[in-house]
């Protein structure tokens, strides 16, 4: 019963008490975890992304990420087009989302706060203390990814 303990220990500090560290530098910017959960994947992919892959990497729904790019794009943060797939034609059209020039100072206020918090978080911790939580993490993943195949 003490794995099931520590599982659930890591689960809340592992996702809901760093979401709620997130959620409070939402707040403090005036944008909701939704939004931010935006900017960070569309950080991940150099501030241009295609509306699905937003979808992917943020596990929002479609609607939601459609609904929050036209409330950006309306405050001129964001701009939404159709482009053209050269390189799969099975998908000859995509949403692109990119930044504005006004919406890229914005986010680079919001994400380098952010990244200020983690960054110094990690160093208080330890670089290597967070090494091996991430190497501890990866493992018991992937053992729990073994254990569901069978």
């Amino acid at each position: 019963m003490k794995w099931r303990t520590l599982l659930g220990s890591m689960n809340v500090i592992g996702s809901r008490l760093i979401g709620l560290i997130y959620q409070q530098i939402a707040v403090a910017n005036n944008i909701t975890f939704g939004e931010l959960s935006m900017l960070l994947a569309l950080e991940s992919h150099k501030f241009y992304a295609a509306n699905r892959q937003l979808v992917l990497d943020t596990r929002l729904s479609k609607q939601t990420i459609s609904s929050m790019v036209q409330k950006l794009t309306q405050q001129g943060i964001m701009v939404s087009k159709i482009m053209v797939s050269k390189t799969n034609p099975a998908d000859k059209r995509s949403r692109v989302i990119t930044l504005t020039a006004a919406g890229q100072k914005w986010t680079v206020k919001i994400l380098n706060a952010i990244h200020t918090v983690e960054r110094c978080a990690m160093v208080e911790v330890g670089i290597a203390k967070v090494e091996q939580l991430n190497k501890i993490n990866a493992e018991l993943i992937g053992k729990m990814k073994e254990q569901v195949r069978k």
